[in-house]
């Protein structure tokens, strides 16, 4: 099967409106939105869109927003995204029932959250897996490498180095706020 970031390893994951700006004049195509209000992510999606990016909407970080189905039904229904991101899994059902592309992003704090990966993997609702800190993906590739999930390392990724030791381990695609690996695209 072929990597949806096969030609895009370098995700621009954009929290705020001056990287919104720098965004906009990257090269990245695939972008995580990871912050606004109900009142500015629908332009914000807009305007990530007119300028060709694909746009995940990460929906536990926007302000006005509960938890739950309402969420998840507000930026499926309200917004022109390509997907979401969540650490809640019933909020990915909601916007896979949608036909959005879903991210469920998992931390990495210790032994115990390597055990929920092999459900997740099986988990119809969950089309990739963000591994925060992307770093960790280097330290455990021995336990992801039979995932048939697309896996994607973010956070702590502050070199070209640690993104292409990530991807080498195993990760699809890298998310990073560093605005100087945004066109790096060809990991």
């Amino acid at each position: 099967m072929e990597s949806f970031f096969r030609n895009n390893r370098v995700i621009a994951a954009i929290r705020t409106e001056d990287e919104l700006h720098n965004c906009l004049e990257s090269s990245c195509a695939i972008v995580f939105l990871l912050f606004g209000t109900i009142l500015t992510v629908p332009e914000y999606v807009d305007q990530l869109k007119r300028n060709g990016k694909t746009v995940f909407v990460h929906i536990d970080l926007i302000e006005g927003l509960s938890s739950g189905r309402a969420a998840a039904e507000y930026v499926c229904h309200r917004t022109k995204t390509d997907g979401v991101i969540s650490i809640k899994q019933n909020s990915l059902k909601y916007c896979k029932k949608a036909g959005l592309k879903t991210i469920l992003r998992v931390f990495m704090v210790d032994s115990r959250s390597l055990e929920g990966l092999e459900k997740m993997n099986t988990d119809r609702d969950i089309d990739f897996i963000e591994l925060m800190p992307g770093i960790a993906l280097t330290e455990i590739k021995d336990r992801t490498k039979n995932m048939t999930k697309e896996l994607i390392g973010g956070g702590l990724i502050r070199s070209m180095d640690s993104a292409e030791r990530i991807i080498a381990s195993g990760a699809a695609a890298v998310s990073t706020s560093n605005k100087n690996l945004w066109c790096k695209n060809t990991i």
